[in-house]
């Protein structure tokens, strides 16, 4: 997989697809998206760990090829149904599908041919599995059973050792998919130092270790099957460089076989501990001609630079300030723009396939998983756009700690008095965003996201009465618990959860919060909600009038209907504890949990409608409305390895900035 340029490209498809298609229109023969689209990418960039000299990167390349299980979301798969594997190849240019197969117990798989890709099922939610290389291969999901080649002397056999694998949720859409891919074995590499006081030179390495390995394709696992030993020949990288793919396992004093020109050998002992995702670099030192010595054994994770000789760093391509990452690109006219950039990112933040891409991606993906921006995607074009900082970070106003960041973004240590720059944001915007560059929409159409690469808590969203919008999300550490009420689901998310309350809830949604401190005894003394009143309207999903008199009581065609069970009037919401109603007990603009509740998922679609242009229809929304809480309709506790390491978010973020 080895080219010079890292190539970011989707499975390109004849077909007609539609929208937010529901079952019943499914049922009824009308056209859907039933092609499949995929994007893969490596986290971290392909190119990293690879200890290539040469100024180039590692990425897909003509010939590779990914297999595919696509299932729907929590399921699991009816073994002998054909089609749950499919698998694609990249001719350089493009994925083109090529086979799909069943699930075999026992039995040679039994491959046919394949014009797309495609969604499995009729379902609108999808779990999605892939793995690479060696991709005809007998699955007992979730297990896959390879082995790395014994002889990687070879380029093709060595890059061809290299197991990687992934995973995402995606809704029916025909955009194409994202799907990070991880590597899951482990390298092991000898770089040679001193070799020029030496008369002779390394021809071969080799070392006694096992070359069979299992992946749980579910859990994100791969590990070594105790097998039996076999003999590996590493590849020679360079005269002084030999790299191994092996399986993740245990070498105890395991000795690696240096094979001399001369015909004799040069033996080093290692003991390691193989971590999955993880190079090993063991540097040696030659110089004392006779014996060889070990002097560092360097364990590097996979998606981290590499730096080799005499400081020579890889040259990785490094995105500049006004990039653009097309994560979605659906509508020539009449789009639904959003816009994802970054502050406090410099340079090695900003490599194809980094630090700030990643999060973004990550984002993004969470985003459109959650109703109704997964039913509604198609409508989307959704860019990532880079912004190159001189610091990391973000100004701490508590300490006057400050940092040179192209936003300017900042706040207290208390969360409050958080912004940036709105000047150079706007700015931004309107010099980069290709939508509105070309004319098709305005800064007032398209809400921005700042993630700022800063581990302190926070988030808030400016808004403004024409339709302006942007959100600060820093990019906190750890996992957070939101709520601790056991009957309506304790939510614990990570900034993800933030980036779905501030920007999908507040800069698109235009809603406000719902939460309150309770015993607070805070009281909204006003008739009527001010922001309802605006040109584009901010905070209808609450009222500070039961009796629609003074002002709007949005959901009121919802209480009593049927399809919305959870629809009433509770007291409490945009921070005050008395004097404000909200819609139903509990949801995103709560508690940051993957749930909108319906009248946040209605005002949500007839923003899409009115910036596509198009005329809402609630029975159309109905028709295609989910009204599915995992943590309280489900009965669903999210479990997470330790609840140790779960922190009490500290207190609620700041409601919106209001600006008229």
């Amino acid at each position: 997989m080895k080219v010079k340029t890292i190539i970011y490209s989707s499975l390109l498809v004849w077909g007609l697809g539609m929208a937010g298609c529901t079952q019943e229109e499914m049922d009824n023969g009308e056209p859907v998206n039933t092609i499949l689209r995929i994007s893969p990418y490596v986290e971290g960039g392909l190119e990293k760990g690879r200890l290539i000299e040469e100024n180039g990167h590692l990425s897909f390349s003509q010939g590779d090829s990914l297999a595919l299980i696509v299932m729907p979301e929590r399921g699991w798969p009816q073994q002998y149904e054909s089609g749950y594997i499919q698998t694609a190849s990249f001719d350089g240019t493009e994925w083109k599908a090529d086979f799909e197969s069943q699930f075999q117990y026992g039995a040679d798989a039994a491959w046919a041919p394949i014009t797309a890709l495609s969604w499995l099922s009729d379902d609108n939610s999808f779990d999605i599995y892939a793995y690479t290389p060696n991709v005809k291969q007998m699955v007992q999901w979730p297990m896959y059973y390879h082995t790395v080649h014994l002889d990687q002397r070879e380029e093709k056999n060595f890059y061809g050792s290299d197991f990687m694998m992934g995973k995402t949720t995606s809704s029916r859409t025909g955009a194409p998919v994202s799907i990070p891919m991880k590597h899951r074995l482990s390298m092991l590499s000898v770089k040679l130092q001193g070799m020029e006081h030496v008369d002779w030179k390394v021809v071969t390495m080799s070392i006694s270790a096992q070359p069979l390995y299992g992946a749980n394709l579910m859990y994100d696992e791969a590990f070594a099957e105790y097998d039996g030993e076999k003999i590996l020949q590493a590849y020679k990288q360079d005269e002084n460089l030999f790299s191994l793919i092996l399986p993740p396992q245990y070498l105890t004093e395991k000795e690696i076989i240096l094979s001399l020109d001369d015909g004799t050998k040069r033996i080093i002992k290692v003991t390691l501990e193989m971590q999955m995702g993880t190079s090993y670099v063991v540097t040696v030192d030659a110089s004392d001609k006779k014996e060889l010595e070990v002097v560092t054994v360097n364990p590097i994770p996979w998606d981290e630079t590499v730096v080799i000789q005499g400081g020579e760093q890889v040259a990785d391509k490094v995105y500049n300030t006004g990039d653009v990452i097309v994560y979605q690109r659906m509508r020539t006219e009449n789009p639904v723009t959003m816009v994802v950039t970054g502050d406090g990112y410099t340079a090695d933040d900003l490599l194809e396939g980094g630090l700030f891409e990643r999060r973004a991606r990550e984002a993004l993906d969470f985003l459109f998983t959650v109703e109704p921006y997964k039913t509604y995607r198609d409508y989307f074009n959704v860019y990532i756009i880079p912004a190159l900082s001189k610091e990391k970070g973000a100004d701490n106003h508590s300490t006057g700690v400050q940092k040179d960041t192209y936003f300017n973004s900042g706040w207290r240590d208390d969360y409050s008095d958080m912004g940036a720059n709105e000047n150079t944001v706007s700015t931004f915007l309107e010099t980069y965003c290709p939508d509105i560059v070309n004319g098709s929409v305005t800064v007032d159409d398209v809400p921005v996201c700042l993630l700022v690469n800063d581990s302190r808590y926070g988030g808030i969203c400016w808004s403004w009465s024409s339709g302006k919008a942007y959100t600060i999300v820093p990019t906190t550490e750890g996992l957070w618990q939101y709520s601790s009420d056991e009957e309506l689901g304790v939510s614990i998310g990570d900034w993800k959860n933030t980036f779905l309350h501030e920007y999908g809830g507040h800069a698109f949604g235009r809603l406000a919060d719902e939460y309150f401190t309770e015993e607070s005894g805070k009281t909204y003394y006003e008739n009527y909600y001010s922001s309802h009143y605006w040109e584009y309207p901010m905070g209808l999903n609450v009222t500070a009038d039961v009796n629609g008199e003074t002002d709007v009581v949005y959901w009121k065609h919802m209480i009593g209907d049927s399809r919305f069970p959870k629809v009433d009037f509770y007291e409490g919401g945009a921070t005050y504890e008395f004097g404000i109603w909200r819609s139903e007990a509990i949801s995103a603009m709560d508690d940051n949990r993957r749930y909108f509740n319906a009248i946040s998922r209605q005002i949500i679609v007839e923003n899409i409608m009115r910036k596509a242009k198009e005329t809402f229809d609630f029975e159309e929304f109905c028709a295609k409305d989910v009204d599915f809480d995992e943590l309280r309709d489900g009965r669903s506790r999210v479990s997470y390895p330790s609840m140790v390491n779960v922190r009490k978010a500290p207190r609620k973020n700041p409601s919106p900035i209001l600006v008229d």
